[in-house]
């Protein structure tokens, strides 16, 4: 599985609207719409269509946006790929 990885700080905005964002930033990159982000357990939002998992290893404020053939499977996500994508 392919990651981006979302960096926004902006703790003014609610981490659903910071989700929103790094979602369509990984639908404008891979031309696939993304349904599983990886997130801090202080982000863990419910979002529709989208499964949200809490993972230690995220740092706050990163979101890791993916796409799953089964986005609720457990999986580690130490050996998959991650392109990081500057935030602007």
């Amino acid at each position: 599985m392919l990651y981006l990885v979302w960096y926004d700080a902006d703790t003014r905005r609610p981490a659903v609207d910071r989700m929103q964002d790094a979602l369509a930033a990984y639908s404008r990159r891979f031309n696939e719409a993304p349904n599983l982000v990886l997130v801090s357990a202080s982000e863990t939002v419910e979002l529709e269509g989208v499964a949200v998992r809490s993972v230690r290893t995220v740092q706050p404020n990163h979101f890791w946006v993916g796409h799953s053939d089964d986005p609720h499977h457990t999986h580690s996500v130490e050996y998959e790929q991650v392109e990081e994508m500057p935030h602007g």
